[in-house]
């Protein structure tokens, strides 16, 4: 069976793909207009080292510093804050303020030959913009106690800890409308297949219904021609044979 076979089905049982495609258009309309706008908001949070340092000590007196500065920088304990930022107990904290859990904190975005920045990017988007910025606001506040935790744990002094700097507090929420013309596609594609599909299967059938309905009409006309002798089948008229014939035709067809 080639593409010419696939329309001609279609085309003669038109009754079932034309309706099958109509639920399916209507489907992806419904889909399409039923999505609603969302509410994006970030804000960008940057980690402040010290301003003073101590450049000479008496001789074998230990010179307090940073060491996750020494190791890495400022952008490998931005690094690390964004890991805890999404830690299950920041989640909790977030959700009994009245935030929601599906926040993301990532590094600034920069081009990929550049260096990494040391700031921290936390964003939510969300049906209802007041939720959206107080989830934001909330993640925020949650980058002072877990950096000071983090540098806690790694023995860092209190004077030479980095603080957290709010660079862009959180935005007023912007409006923004989620794809849909690509499930309303999917959904029509699908339902083009599924009328495809519907057709043939109905047209095989029917075909092989007719064909073996044709077969035991002319085996009986066969019968009734050849097999039987009696007064009844001999005394029978062309006429009413020849009107025979062609029912079985008009049947086939």
């Amino acid at each position: 069976m080639d593409l010419f076979d696939v329309v001609r089905s279609c085309i003669r049982r038109w009754y079932v793909v034309l309706p099958v495609l109509l639920i399916a258009a209507w489907f992806g309309h419904h889909i399409y207009r039923s999505a609603k706008p969302v509410y994006y908001c970030s804000a960008v949070v940057a980690v402040a080292p010290p301003n003073t340092r101590l450049d000479q000590a008496a001789p074998g007196v230990p010179v307090p510093q940073n060491g996750l500065l020494v190791v890495g920088g400022a952008a490998l304990i931005t690094n690390m804050e964004t890991v805890l930022l999404l830690d299950s107990s920041v989640h909790e904290n977030v959700v009994e303020a009245g935030g929601k859990l599906d926040y993301t904190v990532r590094m600034f975005p920069v081009p990929a030959t550049s260096p990494e920045l040391p700031l921290i990017m936390i964003e939510a988007t969300e049906p209802d913009p007041i939720a959206a910025r107080k989830t934001v606001e909330l993640v925020v506040a949650q980058v002072d106690p877990t950096l000071r935790t983090l540098q806690t744990q790694a023995g860092v002094p209190d004077d030479l800890m980095v603080r957290p700097l709010v660079v862009s507090p959180p935005i007023v929420p912007i409006p923004g409308m989620p794809s849909r013309t690509r499930s309303t596609i999917a959904v029509f594609v699908a339902g083009a297949g599924i009328a495809i599909l519907a057709g043939l299967v109905v047209d095989v059938l029917l075909i092989r219904w007719k064909a073996r309905r044709r077969k035991r009409q002319q085996t009986g006309i066969q019968a009734a021609d050849g097999g039987d002798t009696s007064d009844g089948a001999r005394n029978v008229h062309p006429q009413d044979k020849h009107a025979a014939a062609e029912e079985v035709a008009v049947d086939s067809r």
